[in-house]
């Protein structure tokens, strides 16, 4: 591709910057490095087509029926699904990365940006991880999602978090009690994840 982005040799062998007039993104998709979809997905999200949410005040004790906070990994696909299902139900999903950090660190992003009633999480086989010593590994989460899935059950309580699984995916063992939906490709959990939205006093 080295041609093809219009890199000289003599630029794999030192550090600068240069400005390329080339179409990245024709390039990436001719060369089979992104997809078609990743690219529609990327034009969705958009900072035109999604300004930063107005936080929604609630007084103690209460929830924001408004708005979906959602926890992802790198599927954009799923997070695409995900984010036009829960706008189907007229609701705003807040996705923390299409948020403007203003300074603010992520942790700092995620208490700004997790005012909501309702959290869901998507776990999908971003990552490969095992035992020390184990001869095998599966499928898992990026860290993130299982850090953000606890921080949400421990601020809006176990009632109030979704877990939609995508394939076979290994998921913690240490919070009892959660249910595991499949992101299946009939769409099964649709009516699922309606069902807990419902449950937890939103009008859906």
């Amino acid at each position: 591709m080295r041609t093809q982005i219009d890199l000289g040799k003599f630029e794999l062998y030192r550090t600068h910057w240069a400005i390329k007039d080339e179409p990245i993104f024709e390039i990436l998709l001719k060369n089979g490095l992104v997809t078609q979809e990743q690219l529609n997905a990327s034009a969705h999200f958009t900072k035109e087509n999604n300004p930063d949410p107005a936080l929604i005040p609630t007084p103690p004790g209460e929830f924001n029926k408004k708005q979906v906070f959602i926890v992802h990994g790198h599927d954009e696909i799923a997070k695409l699904e995900m984010a036009d299902f829960i706008k189907s139900l007229n609701l705003e999903p807040i996705i923390l990365h299409l948020q403007a950090s203003s300074g603010r660190t992520i942790i700092e992003k995620i208490e700004h940006y997790s005012n909501v009633g309702f959290g869901v999480v998507l776990y999908t086989p971003c990552d490969v991880g095992s035992k020390a010593g184990a001869l095998s590994s599966s499928y898992r989460a990026r860290q993130n999602v299982v850090f953000e899935h606890g921080y949400l059950i421990g601020k809006l309580g176990r009632s109030r978090v979704a877990a939609i699984v995508k394939g076979q995916v290994e998921t913690p063992n240490d919070i009892s009690g959660v249910v595991y939906t499949a992101l299946d490709t009939d769409g099964e959990w649709k009516a699922s994840l309606t069902k807990e939205i419902r449950a937890a006093g939103y009008v859906v």
